[in-house]
């Protein structure tokens, strides 16, 4: 452990640049540690969404390959599933597997207007999986 008249020296060495990519660093830690479990599950994805992946798989693979993606939205983790074709749309769901809204896809394009600011307030985003059929494969 640093002494205080140490760590200040050391903070005051850093500079403000160093002390603000610093309290960065150890807010998005401590944001990482408080955030909820379907963040950082060591189980993988939530088992609503093991089911769904599964019920994918069990179909003709998608063109493109359907994926699924995690988000921040809104303060809360979300699931996206990106729409399969044109006039399809995308599904976003909560944490618990329950559907938020179209953010897009459909015959305007613009989904079915519930999550009409996902594209523009989502944050973090990972793919989680993606058919690995790929396009045109048998």
């Amino acid at each position: 452990m640093i002494e205080r008249p140490q760590k200040r020296r050391c903070l005051a060495r850093l500079g403000l640049a160093g002390g603000v990519i610093l309290l960065a660093a150890t807010t998005t830690a401590a944001l990482a540690l408080a955030g909820p479990a379907a963040l950082a599950s060591p189980a993988g994805p939530p088992s609503w969404l093991q089911r769904l992946i599964g019920q994918i798989k069990a179909r003709p693979p998608g063109n493109p390959p359907q994926s699924v993606w995690r988000y921040w939205y809104r303060g809360q983790v979300v699931y996206y599933l990106p729409p399969q074709c044109c006039d399809q749309t995308s599904v976003l769901f909560d944490a618990e597997g329950r559907v938020i809204g179209a953010p897009d896809g459909g015959l305007t394009g613009r989904g079915d207007g519930r999550a009409g600011d996902f594209h523009a307030q989502r944050r973090e985003g990972v793919l989680l999986w993606r058919d690995p059929r790929g396009m045109g494969s048998p």
